[in-house]
């Protein structure tokens, strides 16, 4: 029984041993930690805001909307600790630079410098909150949909625009 007892420390004292060689063999050196910086985006948490459409005027006549959703980075410890998280912030700058631009092009809306837009937002969010508080803001979705081909009313009736003006020009 003393024999057995004495294998089984035996084996256990020659796991423990390979185990503490094996990790002490293959330990990353303080320089190879240097090596292995943080990257940028460490720490960082990716949110979505809400989905907002912002009318387009021209002329005093709406000419489409914009549909669109961004993605922004903010520093988790930071995030946690807001009393007002940044999303109606973010969606106000949008629609306040969307709303009032006049650079957009209605016929080529794909010409528009995204680039520029969201570098904007991003720092009036930052300059409204006195810190840096969104590292990155991305578009998620940015559409833009002309009056003429926005004609459903109402999507689940099926009903359009025309069908709307006929039945009020029936109902005099």
């Amino acid at each position: 029984m003393i024999k057995l007892i004495g294998i089984g420390v035996w084996a256990a004292l020659v796991a423990l041993g390979s185990s503490y060689v094996m990790a002490s063999v293959f330990a990353p050196t303080p320089e190879a930690a240097e090596e292995k910086a943080p990257t940028y985006f460490e720490g960082l948490d990716y949110k979505s805001t809400d989905s907002v459409t912002i009318p387009m005027i021209s002329n005093e006549t709406i000419k489409g909307y914009i549909l669109a959703r961004f993605v922004y980075t903010i520093d988790g410890t930071v995030g946690n600790t807001l009393k007002v998280p940044p999303d109606p912030f973010i969606l106000d700058e949008v629609f306040r630079r969307l709303y009032s631009t006049d650079s957009f092009d209605f016929d080529r809306p794909e010409k528009f410098d995204l680039t520029a837009l969201t570098t904007s937002i991003r720092d009036s969010v930052n300059t409204r909150f006195g810190q840096e508080l969104i590292h990155e803001l991305l578009v998620e979705q940015f559409d833009y949909i002309a009056k003429k081909d926005a004609r459903a009313v109402n999507p689940a009736e099926g009903q359009t625009e025309e069908a709307v003006q006929i039945d009020k020009s029936t109902n005099h």
